[in-house]
């Protein structure tokens, strides 16, 4: 299974209709979507500062309903607070995925940039570093979060989809979204469907998949 071919099974008003579920409202919760992670890219408006990760950044994080854990808030809000907000201004925040080349993918996405020692920076990846229980799933969304058009998000249920095991996500999500313009296509009617044009391709389509996973696991 790829991306391509998990979308193909999703016919277009079948991915309109998951998408426009996603974002309707919630009756029993005046002014809350019907699932909290429709907050996710609008919690606490505007302005959301580029280069620097804020608590607002990670209650929005817990939309998505993984908590952050207390130690890692102290360590992301306070102690690292000034080395985060050097390597994401080393991060183009209009940067995005479908747009990176070749050439560009090592300096954005690569072992040695600024993503990756964000990525290791928030997972504690250090060999002398004890963990504070942010796993790959809270990572991807803290990160989704302030490089939204950037960096997907790793989520249990995506990740059978899309059959991706322990693939590298980044590179896995690069490569399909440069094979052709089928997928940058389908995000496109799904973020015009839900009226909703601040979406990023990788979320318009991690919805989508989302809810579409949601939906085989029940049957």
């Amino acid at each position: 299974m790829t991306i391509h071919s998990a979308m193909r099974q999703i016919e277009p008003e079948v991915g309109k209709r998951l998408a426009t579920t996603y974002f309707g409202a919630c009756s029993a919760f005046h002014g809350t979507g019907h699932y909290t992670g429709s907050h996710f890219e609008t919690f606490a408006g505007a302005p959301n500062p580029e280069n620097e990760i804020t608590a607002a950044d990670l209650l929005a994080v817990q939309m998505l309903a993984v908590p952050v854990p207390s130690r890692a808030v102290i360590g992301i809000l306070e102690t690292f607070a000034p080395r985060i907000s050097e390597l994401l201004a080393d991060i183009c925040p209009k940067k995005k995925l479908e747009d990176v080349t070749d050439e560009q993918f090592a300096p954005l996405l690569g072992k040695e940039s600024p993503a990756k020692h964000l990525w290791d920076l928030l997972r504690r990846n250090a060999p002398d570093e004890q963990r504070w229980h942010v796993g790959e799933t809270l990572a991807s969304k803290i990160m989704a979060r302030k490089r939204p058009h950037l960096i997907p998000i790793d989520d249990s249920v995506v990740t059978r989809v899309i059959g991706r095991g322990r693939k590298n996500s980044w590179k896995l999500w690069w490569r399909e979204l440069r094979e052709d313009s089928y997928l940058i296509e389908r995000a496109d009617e799904i973020r015009e469907h839900v009226e909703r044009p601040e979406l990023s391709t990788l979320r318009a389509l991690d919805i989508v998949l989302w809810q579409y996973g949601k939906t085989l696991a029940k049957q």
